[in-house]
């Protein structure tokens, strides 16, 4: 019956009236239902139990990218990063990812191969020999060559962590040119390496695998010989005591 509020006083051990309170006594013996639903935009749970590494390569970055390669652009496109990708791409994909999902976006890194503009480690000469029984200008088969090169690393053919197979890309060449072609081969540039070391190129899993190739990274020879591949031949003498 005292319309006050009082506070336990941990010190004296008694109950402290507190004036800036004031008690009602409430209605009793109501009846009520409680309902909790979370809207779209909230979940109960604060943190995703599901995280999703998303690699995305947008059109107009590679189409920027291959007019670089070509030599139309002066600098290097600059990839998109995280947040434009999210801003572009975030609104559709929230309407069908779940609310557990957190997507991480990642801009593809492409990794250039054979040019000036690849890596040092990266970069080689075509020597290629032609069919001595076809009459052929050297700048137009060179034209030719690169062309072939270029449609093999065309992006509808290639994924992320691929891996680059000299073998294959000799074999579409050589039927890509035929007749005027006679043979091919990929030599490194750096003076370090060795002949046959970039056989097989793996890519990573943000990476696309691209040619860098120009018509001065092809060679005209007449044969392809232990000189023109920069190979070492070692000669073994045995001998019988």
């Amino acid at each position: 019956d005292v319309d006050v509020v009082k506070q336990v006083n941990r010190t004296t051990n008694t109950l402290d009236l507190i004036t800036s309170y004031k008690a009602n006594i409430g209605r009793r013996n109501l009846k009520f239902q409680y309902i909790h639903n979370a809207s779209e935009s909230r979940r109960i749970d604060p943190s995703s139990s599901n995280i999703i590494d998303l690699y995305m390569l947008t059109r107009s970055y590679n189409d920027d990218y291959r007019l670089y390669l070509a030599g139309a652009l002066p600098a290097e496109p600059v990839a998109p990063d995280s947040d434009s990708l999210r801003i572009s791409f975030g609104t559709n994909l929230a309407n069908i990812k779940s609310l557990s999902d957190e997507i991480i976006y990642h801009s593809v890194k492409y990794k250039v191969l054979f040019g000036s503009k690849a890596d040092a480690k990266l970069q080689a000469t075509f020597k290629v020999v032609k069919n001595p029984n076809r009459t052929i200008n050297d700048n137009d088969l060179k034209v030719r060559v690169i062309t072939a090169i270029n449609s093999f690393f065309d992006i509808t053919n290639w994924d992320f962590g691929d891996r680059f197979y000299m073998s294959e890309l000799t074999t579409y060449i050589l039927n890509t040119v035929a007749p005027d072609l006679a043979n091919i081969v990929i030599v490194p540039k750096q003076s370090t390496q060795v002949f046959g070391s970039l056989f097989e190129i793996q890519s990573k899993s943000d990476e696309i695998l691209i040619s860098g190739a120009t018509v001065n990274d092809v060679e005209i020879v007449t044969a392809i010989t232990s000189s023109e591949i920069g190979a070492n031949i070692n000669s073994v003498v045995s001998t019988t005591y």
